[in-house]
C-alpha cells in the first residue's frame, strides 16, 4: 500500500506556495530551460532530485539529467510538465503509445496545471469535453479503478472538484485539485 504513504505526502505539498504560472505549450530547446519546466510541476524538493527526460514520438526517452529520488519529470511533447514515480511513468507510457496501463497503482504531480484535454477519449482531436485542470495530482493505475466510483464521471466535469478523467475506458484516472485558492482550475 505505498500509494497511501504517498497520498499522505500529497497533504504537506498542498501547503506549499502555489507553482502555476501560466502554462503554454512551449517545449523549451535548452537544457536548463527544460529542466526548470519540468521541474514546476512537483514540489521544489522532489523536483530538485527528480530525473529529467525529454520525450518524442513513440515516447522515446531521452534523459537530461540522473535523479536522486523516485520520480521522473518531464515536459511532454504538448509542453505540459509533470512528475511521477515509475508506476505514473509506466501509466504516460502506455497511454502515449494506446498500450496497456499498469495494474498497479502510481501518482503523477501536474502542479503547473495542464493546458487541456478531451475528457471522454485519451485520442480525440477535436476538442469535446474539453477540461482544462490548474494545479493537480492524478491517481493513476489500479487504487484509481478501484476508487473512480466514490467521484464525478461527468465528461464536463468540474475541473476544481475531484473527478474521473477519461471515465469508463482504461485509461482513467483520478484528477485531484490541487489549488489552493490561486483561482486556477475554475
Amino acid at each position: 500500500m505505498r500509494w497511501l504513504f504517498t497520498l499522505a505526502s500529497v497533504t504537506l505539498a498542498f501547503s506549499s506556495p502555489s507553482l502555476a504560472a501560466e502554462l503554454t505549450a512551449e517545449v523549451p530547446k535548452g537544457d536548463p530551460e527544460f529542466i526548470a519546466k519540468a521541474m514546476s510541476a512537483a514540489p521544489a524538493d522532489i523536483g530538485m532530485n527528480a530525473t529529467i527526460i525529454r520525450i518524442g514520438e513513440g515516447f522515446k526517452v531521452t534523459p537530461i539529467r540522473t535523479g536522486t529520488n523516485m520520480w521522473t519529470c518531464a515536459v511532454d511533447m504538448s509542453g505540459e510538465p509533470w512528475c511521477a514515480d515509475a508506476v505514473g511513468l509506466e501509466w504516460f507510457r502506455a497511454i502515449s503509445t494506446q498500450a496497456e496501463p499498469p495494474d498497479k497503482t502510481g501518482f503523477i504531480y501536474m502542479f503547473a496545471g495542464d493546458l487541456g484535454t478531451s475528457n471522454h477519449d485519451p485520442y480525440a482531436t477535436d476538442k469535446s469535453h474539453w477540461i482544462r485542470t490548474g494545479p493537480h495530482v492524478m491517481i493513476v493505475g489500479k487504487a484509481a479503478h478501484e476508487m473512480a466510483a466514490n467521484y464525478p464521471h461527468e465528461v464536463d466535469a468540474n475541473p476544481a472538484h475531484a473527478y474521473v478523467m477519461f471515465p469508463g475506458t482504461k485509461y482513467q484516472h483520478l484528477m485531484l485539485p490541487a489549488d489552493m485558492g490561486t483561482g486556477h482550475g475554475q
